[in-house]
Order: C-alpha cells, then sequence, then structure tokens
C-alpha cells in the first residue's frame, strides 16, 4: 500500500493527540495491511451494479476518472467486442479496454515521515513512531492534523460502510471494499477488491454456523486467514487471488455478516497459523468421522503440518454425520461415475483395492464393466497421480466421505453360466461416517473442543501438526 511519491499532495508533518480525540497507538502495535482480491463472477454476458458510499468509477487502463457513483444510480457493464460497454440508469455511458473499477475514495492523505519519506494510504492515516514503524488509529473520526502551513485541521467525519451491490437475474449481494469489472475470453470477470479482515467478515459465518461457541469460530478465523494468505496469487492470470466459492473458500460478501463471527475475527485480528515461518494452507472439512489423515493419503503430495490422528472430538451431540448411507442401482452408479469422468455403458463390480494409513478411508477402488463402445474395461480411481486419491474417491461415487464401507446385491449370471459371464451387481448400499476431505481442522471437532473449554489455539494446534500461531500476518 506504502510507496514513494515525488509530488507533495498534503503535508502532514505531525498528528496531534489533542484532549478529546483519539490517540495513537503504539508503533509496536503497528499492523502490515493486506489486501485481497476475489473472484466472484466469471464469464458473465453482463453485469449491474449500484453503490452507496463515496464511491467513483475508474478506467483502470487510462487511470481516468470516468464519473461519480451516486445513491440510487443502476449501472450495468456488458460484454461486447468493442470491450466493456458501460450503462448509466439504461443509458449508454461509453466503451471501455478495461478494466473498470468502483473505487471507495474515502480518505486519502500523505505523510511526511520524521526521515522525510512521504507514504501514501488510502483508507485511513499512518504516522512513523519509534524504529520507523508505522501505526494506525483505530478510528479518524475526529482527529486533527497539523498542516503544512501550521494551521490544525479536523479529518470528516466517518459516513459509515460504503458497500457496492451486485444484481444477477433476480439475486443481489452487498461486498465490501472496491469492485473491479474485466474482460476475459468468454466475457466479464468480477474481482472484490478489499482488506483480509473484511474479506473473513464475509467468510466465517459461510463456513461455520455463528451460534457455535466462540474459540471454535476464533479457530475457524484464523485457519480461513491462514488459507487465504497461503492461496494469494492462486488465480493470477485471471486476475485474482481466490474464488468466492468451496474451490478456495465460500464468500458471502457483506450480506451473509453474522455479529458473533465478525467478533471472532476481530478478536484474532492478523493472527495465523504458520509452518516454517509461512502461513499455512489451513485446509479444513465439516466432519472427520473419528479420524483425519496425511495429506499424501487424500490429495497428492505430503504436507508436513497435515498429518493423520484421531479425532475423539468429532463425534458430538450435533454432529449428524455419522452412519449416513447412499444406495445405488447399477444405472445410478454409472450415471454418477459419468458426472465424475468415468464413462461406462454397464457397470458389472465394485471392489476396494486399498485404504489409507488410518484404514479408515477407501484410497482406491476397481470398477469393471462395459466401455461406451461395449468392450470390458476395469478402472482403477485413486490410483492417478494427478487426480489424488481419497478424495477422488468421495468425488467420483458422489459420497460425503471417504469412510465408509460397501454392501453389494449381486445379480447371478445370465443363462447357465457356460458362456464365460460373471455375476453382476444389482445395486450397493455405501455406509460411513464424517463429510468431506478429512484433511486439516474438523469443523465439528473443533466444535467438540471448544466445547469442552479448549482454547482457538490448542484447537488449531491439534489438527495442524507443527505450527505456531503467531500476529501480524507472520510478518
Amino acid at each position: 500500500m506504502f510507496r514513494k511519491k515525488l509530488g507533495l499532495v498534503i503535508l502532514l508533518v505531525m498528528l496531534l493527540a489533542l484532549p478529546g480525540y483519539p490517540a495513537w497507538p503504539a508503533a509496536g502495535d503497528a499492523e502490515v495491511e493486506q489486501e485481497v482480491r476475489v473472484g466472484l463472477v466469471q464469464k458473465a454476458s453482463q453485469v449491474a451494479f449500484s453503490a452507496t458510499g463515496d464511491y467513483q468509477l475508474v478506467d483502470e487502463y487510462t487511470g481516468r476518472v470516468v464519473s461519480g457513483i451516486e445513491p440510487g444510480q443502476r449501472w450495468e457493464v456488458r460484454h461486447s467486442p468493442e470491450g466493456l460497454e458501460l450503462y448509466r440508469d439504461g443509458r449508454l455511458m461509453g466503451s471501455f479496454e478495461g478494466p473498470l473499477k468502483v473505487v471507495g475514495r474515502g480518505i486519502k492523505v500523505d505523510v511526511l515521515s520524521g526521515t522525510g519519506l512521504q507514504v501514501e494510504r488510502e483508507r485511513g492515516l499512518y504516522a512513523e513512531g519509534a524504529g520507523g514503524r508505522k501505526a494506525l488509529p483505530d478510528n479518524l473520526a475526529g482527529v486533527h492534523v497539523l498542516g503544512a502551513g501550521g494551521q490544525v485541521k479536523k479529518l470528516a467525519p466517518d459516513r459509515g460502510t460504503g458497500l457496492v451491490t451486485l444484481y444477477q437475474g433476480e439475486q443481489a449481494r452487498r461486498y465490501r471494499g472496491d469492485m473491479e469489472f474485466r474482460l476475459d475470453n468468454a466475457g466479464i470477470t468480477v474481482v472484490n477488491q478489499l482488506p483480509v479482515e473484511e474479506y473473513l467478515y464475509g467468510v466465517v459465518p459461510a463456513e461455520m454456523p455463528a451460534y457455535w461457541p466462540a474459540e471454535a469460530l476464533k479457530a475457524q478465523a484464523v485457519a480461513a486467514r491462514s488459507y487465504v494468505l497461503a492461496q494469494k496469487g492462486s488465480y493470477a492470470s485471471q486476475g485474482f487471488d481466490v474464488l468466492a466459492t468451496q474451490s478456495s473458500q465460500v464468500y458471502r460478501g457483506y450480506d451473509g455478516e453474522n455479529p458473533a463471527t465478525t467478533r471472532a475475527v476481530d478478536e484474532t485480528r492478523g493472527i495465523v497459523a504458520t509452518y516454517g515461518g509461512r502461513p499455512i494452507s489451513a485446509v479444513f472439512h465439516s466432519s472427520s468421522g473419528g479420524y483425519t489423515e496425511n495429506s499424501e493419503d487424500v490429495w497428492r503430495s505430503p504436507v508436513d503440518y497435515l498429518r493423520a490422528r484421531p479425532d475423539p472430538f468429532d463425534k458430538n451431540p450435533q454432529n449428524t454425520h455419522y452412519g449416513w448411507s447412499k444406495t445405488c442401482t447399477a444405472d445410478q452408479l454409472k450415471e454418477q461415475l459419468a458426472a465424475a469422468g468415468y464413462r461406462f455403458s454397464e457397470i458389472y463390480d465394485l471392489v476396494e483395492l486399498e485404504r489409507t494409513s488410518t484404514g479408515q478411508r477407501v484410497k482406491a477402488f476397481a470398477v469393471s464393466g462395459l466401455d461406451p463402445d461395449g468392450r470390458p474395461i476395469t478402472i482403477e480411481i485413486g490410483r492417478d497421480p494427478l487426480k489424488g486419491k481419497a478424495d477422488e474417491v468421495r468425488r467420483a461415487l458422489g459420497l460425503k466421505s471417504a469412510s465408509f464401507s460397501m454392501e453389494k446385491v449381486m445379480l447371478p449370471p445370465a443363462g447357465d453360466g457356460q458362456d464365460g459371464q460373471q455375476p453382476r451387481m444389482e445395486k450397493v448400499t455405501f455406509v460411513g461416517n464424517g463429510w468431506g476431505h478429512g484433511l486439516g481442522m474438523s469443523q465439528y471437532g473443533a466444535l467438540g473442543m471448544a466445547s469442552r473449554g479448549y482454547t482457538y489455539q490448542e484447537i488449531l494446534k491439534y489438527y495442524y501438526s507443527g505450527i505456531q500461531i503467531v500476529s501480524n500476518y507472520g510478518k
């Protein structure tokens, strides 16, 4: 966020903590500001939006301000051969190569530090303290500054949270931060750029029930914060860091926020789980079914902090993911496998091949039958190094977890059995425990631990091996 700037815009040489006005925190409390870019929409032909708060629309290709955005105005961005077409209340405002960005103006100042180096911040104000560290006031409303001419000036009061509303069909959802509209090969990509903490406000209640104990919510907040920092840049070629779906972690914006989970985010602000000095990719799942797994048994590669362990905390009165069952006929199983990319014209049998190191999950299984051309075929699922192992088993079969056993009903061979025909499976019932891939933190396990009085630090250290819990985003 900070950068050198040649021209002087507003010189502030001192911030005064006058009586009755907010004081600066100690320099040692300063935090490294973090932002994230979230991919909300891809390949859209058109997207409508409005905004409340102090926003303007900027053509990022030229740096030109296209327009201010007034409350009540409805804007629309459409994909066209010429680029991005921009409409305001139905009227064409122009075509742009893009990206177009809805930017919150906020308070923008430059501070001349004690070393003479200028720093700039768009949403707030820093001052330089002892050792060159920068400190951020909690609230700029009413803060007085000393201008270049020696006069004391009062900054504008806080006008509340600015929000951008996206409209897609009948759905409308509000978001904090800035909103960017980019051209991609098949349409429009919409990116929400905002501080990591505000992003987490919309993640934690989407991933864990907000009425759960505070320590479980804090564990979820730290896990989600660590995960997004570890994943930043994963979709850089598409113009964002993470997706707003389960492919990354679920993010529902401002309308998904809840006071209890917002409190959990605020009370763990900047705290992350690290391994080897870097934030971990803190994957989590709903229910472990009694055991978590080693990463190389579920996905492809070993990860030092994703190790198998028994999970007695997962089975608790609120967890309904034990003893589930699913029955499929051979034809239904054929359709399920086809949806996962494995095509058969007939299914004859399923055979378990291997289990994970805990013995709890099916790591690989074989499907025998006929291929789409009617030729005999056997496919081993969970053995392809590019597709993962136990989690690929779960995905291919459409099950809640790979922790299951099978009960098959077989049909006798047709005729007298002298023509080499084998028994064929009529249907199969899967009976299992848990929900999800089984790596890292079990959310129901976190609930169980928090209910027994464990802290969020203890919860995280139980599910992620050898980690450290550190402040200031691990910096």
